[in-house]
């Protein structure tokens, strides 16, 4: 196994050569798992043919494969399982409201459910990001066409997932995933303006179109329940990565405003950051060479976008934590207050959904 910088990413990001993600070994693999929490961009070149369900393997070795999605809807039907939820929405039953239906109907689309007509568990847990249709136009994928600006996952979600895994499955030379670190713009700024940036906590809205303009009226409505299904989410903007770094949730494409500060004065402030973090140093756009690259980051201080010619492009998305990688509980805030409503909610969110090894405090 060959380990190598990144190019820019501050001082983060590796790429991992001469593995083979289909005979490693879980204590491997929970090695390459450990130094990813401490770079938070990994990127592992050259592997062929990752079944779904291999994908799917490697990352619940980390942790829980987990999203808000299936949450938000099983919390308007107490008892009920995801699965018959589905089968509600696919058969047209009365008692799953229509939006409900028109949503899970919306992630059908995306996510590889079925294989040869069965229902896949690894599948239900992987989407596809593709511009690829059907042969009767129906798109195969989210984000089917175009760029997509700078983002994080989930981001106006104080549960938010801290992991992706996004896999280059097929038609990628030519198209890019690129991301952006902050914790070194975060340690280069003065004392004063850093503990100003400690105190602010940001209020999040949707805005359509934010990460992908022109996207399709019925995905920017799944972006909707996934990103920001609740408008004036309070999320401090200063948090720690699951690998124990600090960094700015800079989420840009849900953040509106900052408490206490006028939507203009907020902006002054968002465009001052934006200006000195989203620069070469701090930046890299991963090209790819060649299908098979598999880009695992974090998605609490990291952000992510596409560039390039995406039309033919397929991957697949994965978000999990990093349960099986960590000691104890992950408490990502400081103020108090926010602190146990994340606790309050991680609760919840685990009773409500069923997630099997997520570890809460006592």
């Amino acid at each position: 196994m060959k380990i190598t910088k990144i190019p820019n990413l501050g001082r983060f990001g590796i790429y991992i050569d001469d593995v083979d993600l289909n005979t490693v070994t879980h204590e491997e693999w929970m090695e390459i798992g450990k130094l990813h929490m401490e770079n938070l961009v990994t990127i592992i070149r050259g592997q062929q043919d990752l079944s779904v369900e291999r994908q799917v393997e490697l990352c619940t070795q980390f942790g829980d494969v987990r999203g808000g999605m299936q949450y938000i809807t099983q919390k308007k039907y107490p008892g009920v399982r995801w699965h018959d939820l589905i089968r509600w929405a696919t058969t047209g039953d009365p008692r799953i409201a229509e939006l409900d239906r028109q949503r899970i109907l919306n992630v059908l689309n995306v996510v590889m459910m079925f294989k040869d007509g069965e229902f896949s568990e690894a599948g239900s847990r992987v989407i596809r990001v593709s511009g690829l249709k059907d042969e009767t136009g129906r798109p195969l994928g989210m984000f089917q066409e175009g760029e997509l600006l700078w983002h994080s996952n989930e981001s106006g979600t104080l549960t938010f997932t801290p992991g992706v895994a996004l896999y280059a499955k097929e038609n990628v030379v030519g198209s890019a995933t690129g991301f952006i670190t902050t914790p070194d713009y975060y340690e280069s700024v003065s004392n004063a303006f850093r503990s100003e940036l400690d105190e602010m906590i940001i209020v999040h809205r949707f805005t359509p179109g934010k990460i992908n303009p022109g996207l399709r009226e019925e995905q920017d409505d799944l972006m909707h329940a996934n990103m920001c299904p609740v408008d004036d989410v309070e999320i401090p903007l200063v948090i720690t990565s699951p690998g124990g770094i600090r960094g700015l949730h800079h989420t840009i494409n849900t953040a509106y405003q900052i408490k206490g500060l006028s939507t203009e004065h907020s902006k002054e402030i968002f465009d001052l950051i934006n200006r000195e973090l989203f620069v070469d140093k701090y930046i890299y756009d991963h090209w790819y060479q060649n299908t098979g690259d598999y880009c695992f980051f974090d998605n609490s201080i990291t952000l992510h976008r596409r560039l390039g010619d995406v039309k033919n492009r397929m991957c697949h998305r994965i978000q999990h934590d990093y349960t099986h990688l960590q000691s104890g509980f992950w408490q990502p805030y400081d103020q108090p207050a926010i602190a146990d409503k994340f606790i309050e909610e991680m609760r919840d969110f685990v009773e409500t959904v069923g997630v099997q090894n997520f570890k809460l405090p006592a």
